[in-house]
């Protein structure tokens, strides 16, 4: 499961609301038959401020969706909203200034896997903000998801872009390179036969490391590209 592609497809729905005054973040209850650890206790999926943990459960994807179907049905003035993403279901409901939500799928033998997400959207501004990262002409992105960790920054940005592979390639290293960084891997994925090429590159400078994933789209209709940041050496740091 590729979490941070799949949280900013999943926050992509969220929408920001007025202000609040400030409020506790609302405890999220474990799924039934589950191990659950968190990925991010102080994260930024598209600008919104959002926890996140993940869960692997004996139980499967129907017994899932109907626990918190029930559970978010007292108390609230309206029923959790329960919607099919791809091979997932996400089932949410709204606690005040937050969004509570899970997004579960099928896994081996009857069980579930998925992940659980707070965010407070109320108050909050969904943006797309690609920071220092430099796009080519025509780029979309499509998410950016911050977290930190102890010791450590993360940002992660996903872009659509239109141009061939090699392009945009070329395009970013030779940004990287002219502004100081050191290339440290660069490798290529071979084409097998249907499949779609690829290519990966990892770049650093003064304690901070990027990695580019950059991946064919089908129909020659350009490519993905997936760029990871990573600063060490960081003080504790809230979103």
């Amino acid at each position: 499961m590729n979490q941070p592609r799949t949280l900013g497809m999943l926050f992509a729905l969220l929408a920001a609301g007025g202000a609040w005054g400030a409020e506790p973040w609302p405890e999220m209850p474990s799924p039934p038959k589950a191990k659950v650890q968190w990925v991010a206790d102080s994260m930024r999926v598209n600008g919104v401020p959002t926890r996140v943990m993940q869960f692997q459960s004996q139980a499967g994807r129907a017994e899932i969706v109907e626990y918190y179907r029930a559970y978010w049905s007292g108390g609230y003035p309206t029923k959790p909203s329960i919607k099919l993403l791809g091979a997932s279901t996400v089932i949410s409901q709204k606690h005040g200034p937050y969004l509570m939500t899970v997004k579960v799928e099928d896994a081996l033998r009857g069980s579930s896997q998925g992940l659980i997400a707070v965010s407070q959207v109320a108050g909050s501004k969904v943006e797309f903000n690609a920071g220092t990262l430099p796009l080519m002409p025509g780029a979309r992105i499509v998410s950016v998801v911050e977290s930190s960790d102890p010791g450590k920054r993360n940002r992660e940005v996903v872009v659509f872009n239109r141009q061939a592979l090699a392009s945009v390639m070329q395009f970013y290293q030779a940004s990287y390179e002219n502004n100081g960084w050191r290339q440290v891997q660069n490798n290529e994925a071979s084409h097998a036969s249907n499949s779609p090429g690829g290519m990966f590159a990892v770049f650093a400078r003064d304690g901070t490391e990027v990695q580019l994933s950059i991946t064919e789209r089908p129909n020659g209709q350009g490519c993905v590209l997936v760029v990871n940041e990573v600063t060490k050496d960081t003080g504790p740091q809230r979103f």
